[in-house]
């Protein structure tokens, strides 16, 4: 499968990289401890890039990016898909297609510098920051597979097949048709 970025995507993305680089600007005017917290943390970085982009889509395309609805995943696989249709939409994961400690990282790294790359940071995320919903047995079969924080297990990832550990695992992703930035 091939991801493309979709128009919608790459505005939406550009404006929140502004406000993400503007965020941690501010971040290093705060006390030593905080700046660890942003430094050391996927899950704070992932929270600003999450509340940027879905500023982004409110304010530039006037779209609900809510990572608790549907609209939010680029991709589902079709028994989660099968299950949203027929009401039960608590019965899946959110999930990052690529895992998140490995691109947050980069972009961590890029907004240490004295003026970071807003175009490196963008195209880290258009490339790697996309979501999918999953079944939680789905999500068990990577967990046994030891997927779960890795995208190969005893090989080093290529960094081209993002989506290498559902195919390892045997689950598969389509496109969401309820995705927002189409």
């Amino acid at each position: 499968m091939l991801k493309l970025s979709t128009s919608a995507e790459k505005l939406v993305y550009k404006r929140a990289v502004e406000w993400l680089i503007r965020s941690y600007n501010a971040i290093k005017l705060m006390d030593p401890e905080s700046i660890y917290t942003f430094q050391n943390n996927t899950n704070f970085i992932q929270g600003f890039v999450y509340r940027s982009l879905k500023s982004s889509a409110k304010e530039t395309l006037d779209l609900n990016y809510d990572w608790n609805g549907m609209g939010a995943h680029k991709y589902i696989t079709p028994i989660a898909l099968e299950l949203y249709n027929n009401n039960k939409k608590t019965a899946y994961i959110r999930e990052h297609v690529v895992c998140k400690n490995i691109y947050f990282k980069e972009i961590i790294e890029e907004l240490k510098k004295d003026y970071p790359d807003g175009h490196i940071i963008g195209n880290i995320l258009l490339r790697y920051y996309f979501t999918a919903l999953i079944t939680k047995e789905e999500n068990r079969t990577l967990d046994e597979m030891g997927l779960r924080r890795v995208m190969c297990v005893n090989e080093e990832w290529d960094c081209e097949n993002l989506f290498n550990r559902y195919e390892k695992a045997g689950v598969e992703l389509v496109e969401n048709p309820y995705y927002v930035l189409k």
